[in-house]
């Protein structure tokens, strides 16, 4: 019994140690097990999810969760993938068990592009881009010859395959996106899939994704085979182009058809006319333009079918208060024609200091109005880039591609495998690059102060190329501006797709420093040229209730030119003042007849108005002048504008030798030619005085917007005009700023009344109170200088002179713009 007591106690002692140790390695198992879960679920935000969702490698720069999923499934790494793409590929189609084809189209397109962009980033790809050596004995200094054929060779083989992978992005992504519409060949096609699956279908995130790809590898493929030819980009290796000939016997490629852009070949404008053949590598690219004058231009020189073609993927548009874009199929892009018209400050001192001007050196040439007619130099094009094949095997082998390049404006569906799908546009990147281009507001402000060698004639801007079934619209800017002013306003009309599908723009740029009447008059002849070239049998929908819309001194140009009153004779009424005797008068009339011919002065002042215009809107006209301009610090400025040295010259050595002596300010007769048109807006001038009671065809329908800069004068208005008033809620109140009653504490509720909104705009529906018309005034042009009896409407918009870039101002236009089309 004693003997066995300590073995027994030994094995309990030892038990009672290993208890412990066992305890504790099931707690460290129990909890090392969480820690091999692979799945934990967390919170975030929705934003992130849907982002998360729907990026891929064009968006985000890295694989869709898709794509990432599908190489996670079949046991394949990104990296490595990228590395032996072709293995790659195999094994990937092996893994994919899904008896449906098409996701697996749009996993094929992203790898494929997300390979091509590896390549142009790779250093091989990217030694085609690089410059010859500039020192030959320092670190970069020229290869040796062997290793300049090494490297030239893995440079091609780079490109080849990176032109590879993009075609095959295309090809991929095209089968997948038109689908339902292709035959289905493969192995294992399932054909009640296909017809399950109609046009109907609801855009799925892929769909999307697989879009971007389309678009993506479109515009690296049709942006790089149109690079200028000062860009160095060669990326696109072998390439070996063929100019296709147009028919010099049936294209007119005079100015003429340019400005009235008509089809230069038989058939329809929409038609496409194939310009180029491009080799890249094994691939057969065809290129197709429109079949207008505009678009094929460039393309009969044999030298090329565009200049500087611009993706919008690389524009980004800023100034602008919205970009006017039409969600759909293809590529936006902006072709620039190389003979297109710009204007810069630049060009305009030179002007001052050499005695001519670049781009019009020519005087002769720019006298004539035709000559004046600009048609647009920045086309807009959509591309898409059609793989042949009706079949799916039978696009992803094929090596034929052609680019169709179309007018968006003309061309708004785009029929592919016998369905129809809406053509993508972006309308505001050829308006954004013309302004950008052309410096017009400074160009605006420097012709007023500049004494020019010439005079500058007015010109005359199509925004968009001549569409016979459009209205127009033209524009009018005041003084000392230029078509840059109307910018927001050109802007909202192309986003309004109403207004977009039935007006096109034109745009009048002036010297405001020459005399009102001259202005009229070569603006005038300007706009009857632009119609006489475009439509010369005057049927055409563009040559009718055509719509004039002006600003400040070009709204009393505009009054002109629906007028068919003769001012000659309420001359004599002029002479009323006596300031001068009779013989001084007639020297001055004898003088100005001399210098333009009695018949050439007589058309200054018989004013007979536009037939093709019916419909006018005012934006802040002092139609009966403004006192702002006999202010000291006015007629100071008023100092410095000159007449162009052009203009003084056509008159004779007596007139100029009046207006040199001074005696001219104080001739009512003579300051109408030779008073500066800044002077001519003052209320005391002889122009006023002799255009102050102009009555206005009464077929055309016209609209009068009128500013005024006092809030509380606008506020007693719409208390009087109830009807038609709109509140500005362009921008928020500030809290401090609350009417006083709201800081009267009646109840708990009374201390949070939100301040008082100012009022934006009021409709003029009755006569307003000769208190209130004494009253109102934008600080430059009062009320009553622009009131016109017998207008169709009457706006008064809260704010200064400017009013054309005020969003009421623009509402209220496109109102009446669009009220025109009803009618």
């Amino acid at each position: 019994m004693t003997s066995a007591s300590p073995s027994k106690n030994t094995v309990t002692q030892a038990n009672k140690k290993m208890l412990p140790i066992a305890s504790v390695a099931l707690l460290t198992a129990a909890m090392l097990l969480p820690a091999c879960s692979v799945v934990s679920v967390e919170k975030q935000a929705s934003a992130k999810t849907i982002s998360t969702q729907r990026g891929n490698i064009v968006t985000d720069n890295k694989l869709s969760s898709d794509t990432a999923s599908a190489l996670l499934s079949a046991g394949l790494d990104e990296q490595a993938c990228m590395q032996q793409f072709d293995l790659c590929l195999t094994q990937l189609t092996d893994s994919i068990l899904n008896k449906h084809y098409r996701p697996a189209l749009a996993i094929f397109a992203e790898l494929h592009y997300a390979k091509a962009r590896q390549l142009a980033d790779s250093q091989n790809c990217r030694n085609a881009l690089a410059r010859p050596p500039l020192d030959p004995y320092y670190a970069n200094a020229p290869l040796s010859d062997d290793d300049a054929k090494t490297q030239q060779e893995e440079t091609t083989l780079c490109l080849n395959n990176y032109q590879d992978r993009l075609f095959d992005a295309i090809k991929y992504s095209y089968t997948y996106l038109f689908y339902d519409s292709l035959t289905h060949d493969f192995e294992g096609a399932d054909e009640s899939y296909r017809s399950a699956h109609t046009q109907t279908r609801i855009p799925t995130d892929n769909d999307i994704q697989t879009q971007d790809i389309y678009n993506a590898a479109s515009n690296d493929v049709i942006t790089q085979l149109y690079r200028s030819t000062e860009n160095s980009d060669k990326l696109m290796n072998g390439k070996k182009v063929e100019y296709l000939t147009i028919p010099s016997a049936r294209r007119d490629s005079s100015d003429q058809a340019a400005i009235a852009n008509r089809a230069p070949l038989k058939g329809k404008a929409t038609d496409q006319v194939k310009v180029m053949k491009v080799q890249v590598d094994d691939y057969d690219l065809g290129i197709y333009l429109p079949n207008e004058n505009n678009y094929l231009q460039n393309a009969h020189k044999q030298d090329s079918a565009l200049a500087d073609l611009v993706s919008t993927y690389e524009l980004r548009l800023s100034g602008l208060n919205s970009v006017s874009k039409r969600p759909g199929l293809g590529i936006s892009l902006v072709a620039s024609l190389d003979d297109r018209y710009t204007i810069t400050i630049r060009q305009l001192l030179s002007s001052s200091l050499s005695g001519r001007l670049t781009n019009e050196s020519d005087n002769t040439k720019d006298s004539e109005p035709s000559s004046r007619i600009y048609p647009t130099g920045h086309l807009l094009l959509t591309g898409l880039i059609k793989p042949s094949g009706d079949s799916v095997l039978d696009v992803l082998s094929s090596r034929q591609l052609d680019i169709h390049l179309y007018n968006p404006y003309q061309t708004e569906t785009v029929n592919i495998l016998n369905d129809n799908y809406p053509l993508a546009a972006n309308f505001s990147a050829g308006y954004g690059m013309w302004l950008a281009e052309n410096q017009l507001d400074s160009v605006g402000y420097l012709n007023l102060i500049t004494r020019q060698p010439d005079a500058r004639l007015p010109k005359l801007f199509m925004l968009e190329p001549y569409d016979p079934d459009k209205r127009v619209i033209i524009m009018l800017h005041g003084l000392a501006s230029s078509p840059a002013t109307w910018v927001n306003l050109t802007n909202d009309i192309l986003n309004d797709d109403k207004l977009r599908d039935n007006y096109q723009v034109w745009q009048i740029f002036y010297p405001t420093n020459l005399p009102i009447l001259e202005n009229r008059y070569q603006i005038q002849q300007l706009i009857n040229t632009t119609y006489e070239q475009t439509d010369p049998t005057g049927q055409n929908r563009a040559s009718k209730n055509s719509v004039i819309v002006s600003h400040s001194m070009g709204a009393l140009i505009a009054r002109m030119m629906l007028s068919d009153e003769n001012l000659v004779e309420d001359l004599d009424r002029l002479d009323d003042q006596d300031i001068l005797s009779n013989s001084e008068k007639r020297q001055i009339r004898d003088a100005l007849k001399e210098s333009f011919g009695e018949k050439e002065l007589r058309k200054r002042f018989e004013l007979h108005s536009l037939p093709q215009v019916d419909t006018a809107v005012f934006l802040s006209a002092p139609f009966r002048g403004t006192d702002y301009a006999d202010r000291w610090f006015t007629r100071a400025l008023r100092r410095i504008v000159y007449l162009p040295v052009g203009l003084v010259k056509t008159v004779t050595d007596n007139l100029a030798t009046i207006a040199t002596q001074g005696d001219l300010a104080q001739n009512p007769l003579g300051a109408l030619y030779l008073q500066n048109g800044a002077s001519q807006l003052s209320d005391k001038s002889s122009f006023i005085e002799l255009t102050k009671d102009l009555t206005i065809n009464s077929r055309v329908t016209y609209h009068s917007i009128i500013a005024n800069n006092d809030a509380d004068i606008t506020k007693g208005l719409a208390q009087a005009q109830p009807d038609g008033v709109k509140i500005d809620l362009s921008q928020a109140v500030e809290e401090d700023a609350k009417d006083e009653r709201a800081s009267v504490s009646v109840s708990d509720d009374t201390s949070e009344l939100p301040p008082e909104p100012l009022v934006a705009a009021v409709t003029v529906d009755k006569n307003i109170s000769q208190a209130l018309t004494q009253r109102l005034s934008d600080g430059i042009v009062p009320y009553t200088s622009a009131h016109l009896d017998g207008a169709a409407s009457e706006t008064v918009i809260n704010g200064g002179h400017s009013i054309q870039t005020n969003p009421q101002t623009i509402l209220t236009l496109r109102r009446i713009l669009h009220k025109q089309l009803q009618e």
